[in-house]
């Protein structure tokens, strides 16, 4: 009877004899990896193995410091205008702020728009989403006789902190510049409780 062995079960066995040998291996270099390192424990390579190691002296004390926490920034100034809308009013005499549902692709039109318009009469801009809870809800709590806020809609502020026009609704870009443009000598819409 002959025993040779074919060609195929010959590299068979050579592939699973090598990924045996690279098994073997990795939990060699895993074990190694996961445990402390004997040399490490002794104060010189060539110390015996019953040396203590050294232990380190001890330093000045760290006493555990809390962390400063800061303050939020304020999101209202003292005039009850967001600070986003202060801040542009401090920059420019009218700003146009577009208010938007960012979920809504029409809103999205309106916003451009809006932005387009104050950009041509050079007012600031403004965006300011109805999902913001507190920035949405500081404007509409200076709304004329309470209302909510238009979705879309533009309002108009001039310096320093007056309401001068409300769009409820859709605007085009000319529209926008020529409200913004007239702004500067429109009457103040009143705030509520005035």
């Amino acid at each position: 009877m002959d025993m040779t062995v074919s060609r195929p079960i010959r590299i068979f066995a050579l592939v699973a004899l090598i990924a045996a040998i690279g098994g073997a291996a990795m939990l060699t270099l895993q074990k190694k990896h996961t445990s402390v390192p004997v040399a490490a424990a002794t104060s010189h390579p060539s110390s015996s193995p019953t040396t203590k190691p050294k232990t380190p002296r001890p330093g000045p004390t760290k006493t555990a410091s809390t962390p400063v926490r800061k303050a939020p920034a304020p999101v209202v100034a003292p005039n009850g205008l967001p600070i986003a809308l202060a801040d542009a009013l401090h920059s420019h005499k009218i700003v146009v702020v577009s208010i938007f549902d960012p979920q809504s692709s029409t809103d999205a039109i309106s916003y451009a728009e809006a932005k387009a318009g104050a950009g041509e009469a050079g007012a600031g801009f403004l965006g300011v989403s109805v999902l913001d809870n507190t920035v949405a809800g500081a404007l509409t709590s200076l709304l004329p006789g309470g209302g909510l806020l238009p979705e879309p809609g533009v309002l108009v502020y001039r310096r320093p902190d007056t309401l001068v026009q409300l769009i409820n609704g859709f605007a085009d870009r000319d529209v926008v510049a020529q409200i913004a443009a007239s702004s500067e000598t429109a009457p103040a819409l009143s705030r509520t409780g005035s």
